[in-house]
């Protein structure tokens, strides 16, 4: 049982997203029968009638257009290409934005609706602002970086044109802002197309322990680009749809693990910034002192370039109270992609004992008798994980000795692990939620037992996993002096020991699946390093400390250029595999 102390906690802690001992902690849903998270991928839809039409039309004309020829050209072209490369077609006049927007158009109408379905709602005002873009571009007037380059954002992010921002929920269904929130205001003025939102995990993956990761009532359920894979999420497509080749890049949001775990499956570099370096105005909340939107693309170069757009404000926003962080906000993020600063940092490697592995492949080849048959069932995905990681730490090592980065391994045992969540979940979602929606102009509903009692109306349509976590949150004592002690020891205990754990070993980043970054509010990245023998992809997990941004760039751009690991999905040969799924049959609404 010794060995069972020492080994167990490390082997949980990996497959916590198979939410066996979080399903477990929280009693089942008294609206309808439990339901076990799924362990085999793709998912079937369940048999119900909220997910929203995609509507096409205002595109058709533009998309009976698009020839045989020219889309095997602009395949060519678009696929794949990096926002530079982009902008130098259309400044060569190789390629213009109404293309683009068309080009994605067509993508996404061959490969996402009812497949991968990672876009929830289309802009119908896409072309229109293509091509005035481009007339922009023919007078010699560049808005930004982001010119005439088409981009997604999650659907809890509010945009105030003809589109809706619903975080999935059936409740908020009909809500349309009225006015961008400041970073669509940004990308608005870096001159970027909205094409649509993505679709996510529901209320940012907090409505039932069973309901898949990129299923929400109003998406429907977000699948895989590579194969038979969990996306994960809660930004799952943003993650799947920069993937999949379906827009140019994306804009996740992150409470703890929502943009860094879905990008690495789906093969994708991204971003968490600092807390407070994107502005979250706007932005429907899980957690609000945790949650931080951020850039997602196919390499760190579209990352930095989308960052530089979102953080870049205009003269009369509010400025940042912080100056450090209104002065990284002003920078220009792509001239930290520069191997010899990231050759002047130390990064600590985190590295599973070997030793560790075995020991727990010959603890579940003969297990004791009073091993839960929980634990038991878990086991053989801790290992595989764990195998993971070591992967990706060996790859990352690789990496950076190619590049001349000084390496320190250390044990993963050693480094600091994230706060529990489920604590401060609850109570921090209902007083985010209690205070963001009462400020909506006409919102449908005012406040979380609103969006529980709807749902309980019609709960086979409304929530067909069940919302055991939204009904424990409404449960929870919140606001209050208990729940303000809890976020700020959270805050507190992450930040110190992520500062004394990098003060102790002397690096300035870390690659670690640790999660206490998320708590502490500080940056971490993600990039492409390899892919498992399943041919799941992997993504090494880098950590910073605040405003450490610069450095994280410098060093997962150094990583990319020495593994240039990335393939795009072959989709053709994904969607044979969803031919026996269920689709929910799409209504408009």
């Amino acid at each position: 049982m010794k060995l069972l102390r020492r080994i167990l906690p490390l082997a949980l802690a990996a497959i916590a997203l198979t939410l066996a001992t979080h399903a477990a902690a929280i009693p089942p849903p008294p609206e309808g029968s439990a339901r076990a998270y799924p362990t085999e991928f793709p998912v079937s839809e369940p048999d119900y009638t909220s997910k929203r039409l995609r509507d096409f039309s205002p595109f058709e004309p533009a998309l009976a257009n698009l020839s045989a020829e020219r889309r095997s050209a602009l395949d060519a072209l678009v696929l794949e290409a990096t926002i530079p490369q982009l902008q130098r077609l259309m400044a060569s006049g190789d390629l213009t934005a109404e293309e683009l927007v068309v080009y994605y158009l067509d993508r996404i109408q061959r490969y996402d609706v009812n497949q991968l379905n990672s876009v929830m709602e289309l802009n119908p005002d896409a072309l229109d602002i293509a091509r005035n873009l481009d007339a922009e571009r023919a007078e010699g007037n560049l808005w930004g970086a982001l010119h005439g380059i088409p981009v997604l954002v999650k659907d809890n992010i509010t945009t105030g044109d003809q589109m809706h921002t619903t975080a999935g929920a059936y409740a908020l269904k009909d809500w349309r802002g009225d006015r961008d929130a400041q970073l669509v205001k940004n990308l608005r003025n870096a001159g970027a197309v909205i094409l649509g939102k993505a679709n996510l995990s529901e209320w940012a993956n907090y409505v039932d322990p069973a309901m898949p990761s990129g299923f929400s009532a109003l998406g429907g359920q977000t699948r895989h680009p590579y194969g038979s894979f969990d996306p994960l999420g809660s930004s799952s497509g943003s993650a799947v749809s920069v993937a999949a080749n379906l827009a140019a890049v994306s804009v996740g949001s992150e409470t703890q693990g929502s943009i860094i775990r879905p990008a690495a499956t789906n093969g994708i570099a991204a971003l968490k910034p600092t807390h407070g370096l994107v502005s979250g105005d706007y932005v429907i909340p899980l957690v609000d002192w945790m949650d931080v939107p951020g850039p997602m693309g196919r390499t760190v170069t579209d990352v930095a370039t989308l960052l530089g757009a979102l953080t870049h404000t205009d003269e009369g926003a509010e400025e940042n109270p912080d100056p450090a962080v209104a002065e990284l906000q002003s920078e220009d993020f792509t001239r930290f992609l520069d191997l010899e600063r990231a050759k002047q940092r130390r990064v600590g490697v985190a590295v599973i004992p070997e030793r560790t592995i075995a020991q727990l492949e010959a603890f579940l080849a003969n297990p004791p008798d009073d091993l839960s048959a929980e634990v038991r069932a878990a086991l053989p995905n801790a290992i595989k994980l764990l195998q993971a990681n070591n992967q990706v730490a060996k790859a990352a090592i690789a990496a950076l000795t190619q590049q001349g980065i000084a390496v320190v391994e250390l044990e993963n045992d050693t480094v600091p692990q994230a706060p529990d969540a489920n604590a401060a979940l609850p109570p921090g979602f209902k007083a985010s939620l209690n205070a963001f929606l009462p400020t909506l102009p006409n919102p449908p509903v005012t406040a979380l037992i609103d969006v529980v009692s709807f749902n309980y109306a019609d709960p086979a349509n409304r929530i067909p996993y069940g919302q055991d976590h939204l009904s424990t949150a409404q449960r929870s004592d919140s606001p209050s002096a208990a729940y303000t002690s809890l976020r700020e020891t959270h805050q507190t205990t992450a930040r110190a020991a992520l500062d004394q754990f990098f003060a102790d070993t002397g690096i300035d980043l870390l690659i670690a699946s640790t999660q206490a970054y998320a708590a502490a509010g500080y940056p971490a990245l993600t990039v492409p390093i390899g892919y498992a023998e399943t041919g799941e992809p992997l993504g090494a997990y880098l950590i910073g400390k605040a405003l450490s941004e610069p450095d994280l760039l410098a060093v997962g751009y150094a990583i990319e250029q020495a593994t240039q690991v990335r393939q795009p999905p072959d989709l053709d040969k994904t969607l044979a595999t969803f031919t026996n799924l269920h689709h929910a049959v799409p209504s408009p609404q």
